[in-house]
C-alpha cells in the first residue's frame, strides 16, 4: 500500500505473516498478534509478506471522542498514542472480540461494550494524555431502573448509550456501576433474561425458532448456543426434563 492518509483512525490487527508500517518517519515491524493504530490525516505506507492476515477497523474520529468523553465522564479530545504498535494481548482479545461480534451475532449491549472496554484500556494505558476515571459510585435508583428496563425489554435490540440516556449516565459508568451491583454487566444480564424466558416458552411446547425470535435472539443457532453455556444442556435436553418432571408430579388428592 502507497503512502496514503485516512479520515478515520485505523486499527489493524495482524493475525498471521506480518510486514511493516511506514509512519511518523520511523518503520515498524508488523509482526503476527500485533495491533497497530493510524491517527486521522497521517500519512503513512503499509507493506504486507506473503500469507499475512489482518483485520482493520476504521473509526469515526466523533465516535472515538464521544467514547472517550463517556469513560473520563468530561469532555475530552482525541486520544493520541505516540507508538502506534500495541502488543498488550488483553487489549488484542477485546479487538478481536469486537471485529467478531457480527460474526457472532453479538447484541448492541454487548458490542457497545466491548467498544468502551478496548478504548478505555487503550487511553489509560497507552494515550499520550491518560484521563483519570471516574470512581464508582452507588447509584441504586439508576442501575435499578435500568435492571427493570432490560427485564421489560429483554427481547429489544438495546443499546448501551439508550440505556445510559434513561438513567442519565454516562454508558462507561453506567456499565461499572451496573457491574458493580448486580454482579454482572447489562448484556450479560439481558442474556441470563432471555433464557429465564426461554425455559418457559420451551416449556409451553412452542417450537425453539420460535422461542429464539420472540426471546429476542438473532437465530436459533445463537439462543441454543447461549442456553446451553448457561444451563449447561441444551434445549432438546431441557424440554425432554421438563416433561419427565411434570409428568412424575402427582395430582392433588
Amino acid at each position: 500500500y502507497p503512502r496514503h492518509w485516512h479520515e478515520e483512525y485505523q486499527f489493524c490487527l495482524i493475525q498471521a505473516g506480518g510486514g511493516e508500517l511506514f509512519y511518523r518517519g520511523i518503520h515498524h515491524d508488523t509482526p503476527a498478534t500485533s495491533l497497530f493504530i493510524v491517527h486521522p490525516g497521517e500519512v503513512h505506507a503499509n507493506e504486507t509478506k506473503i500469507g499475512c492476515s489482518f483485520r482493520s477497523i476504521y473509526a469515526d474520529p466523533e465516535l472515538i471522542r464521544r467514547s472517550v468523553s463517556s469513560i473520563s465522564g468530561r469532555a475530552h479530545g482525541l486520544p493520541f498514542f505516540p507508538d502506534p504498535m500495541i502488543f498488550d494481548e488483553e487489549v488484542i482479545n477485546l479487538y478481536l472480540s469486537l471485529h467478531v461480534s457480527p460474526e457472532n451475532s453479538g447484541t448492541a449491549l454487548e458490542r457497545d461494550l466491548v467498544i468502551l472496554e478496548l478504548l478505555n484500556r487503550l487511553v489509560t494505558r497507552y494515550a499520550q494524555k491518560r484521563p483519570e476515571l471516574r470512581p464508582p459510585g452507588k447509584e441504586h435508583g439508576a442501575v435499578r431502573k435500568a435492571r427493570e428496563y432490560i427485564a421489560a425489554n429483554h427481547d429489544r435490540n438495546i443499546s448501551l448509550e439508550d440505556l445510559a440516556r434513561l438513567v442519565n449516565l454516562s454508558p462507561f459508568h453506567l456499565n461499572r456501576v451496573f457491574t458493580r451491583e448486580i454482579g454482572m454487566p447489562p448484556h450479560a444480564f439481558q442474556t441470563q433474561v432471555r433464557v429465564a424466558a426461554a425455559k418457559k416458552l420451551i416449556q409451553s411446547g412452542l417450537p425453539f425458532a420460535s422461542v429464539a425470535a420472540t426471546t429476542g435472539f438473532a437465530d436459533q443457532g445463537h439462543f441454543i448456543r447461549h442456553f446451553k453455556r448457561l444451563m449447561k444442556i441444551t434445549p432438546g435436553e431441557y424440554q425432554k426434563n421438563s416433561k419427565n418432571v411434570q409428568y412424575r408430579i402427582p395430582s392433588a388428592s
